[in-house]
């Protein structure tokens, strides 16, 4: 999708400068993301790209938007199980995405910044991010 397609789909009025620190990689088919607000499931996706500094996830919303939600779980299976818990974040924008084909199911798309990120957690990142998403170098096989 082209850059100032994705800024007429948010509702953008005008072009704006890239902010993002950290390049993103696409996410894989096995690549989840869960937000959480206290301790209840507020949405859960899969992720459609993810850096150090954040991420991008279109979910099936079980309530109305992810807003509020603090923390998210970040996880994966392929080959190996990774896990993120208790991820502190901050919601960049939500937004419904049109209707398509499953009307009756409400699909959002959430931009995510990581926040106060402990070691252990950059450490596991770092190899969700080498498992679970695509560089240039791989063929774009969804599955992983």
């Amino acid at each position: 999708m082209a850059r100032s397609s994705v800024l007429t789909w948010l509702g953008e009025k005008k072009m704006f400068e890239e902010k993002r620190k950290f390049k993103r990689f696409k996410g894989k088919e096995a690549a989840f993301s869960a937000f959480m607000r206290s301790n209840e499931l507020m949405g859960l996706g899969h992720i459609q790209d993810i850096s150090i500094g954040g991420l991008c996830v279109q979910y099936v919303s079980t309530k109305e938007d992810a807003k509020g939600c603090s923390e998210i779980k970040i996880f994966g299976k392929n080959d190996r199980f990774i896990h993120l818990d208790r991820v502190q974040c901050r919601i960049v924008y939500d937004k419904e995405v049109p209707a398509g084909a499953w009307e009756q199911i409400i699909t959002r798309r959430c931009g995510v910044e990581f926040k106060n990120l402990s070691v252990k957690h950059l450490i596991m990142l770092q190899e969700f991010i080498d498992h679970f998403t695509f560089n240039e170098t791989q063929s774009r096989n969804p599955k992983g």
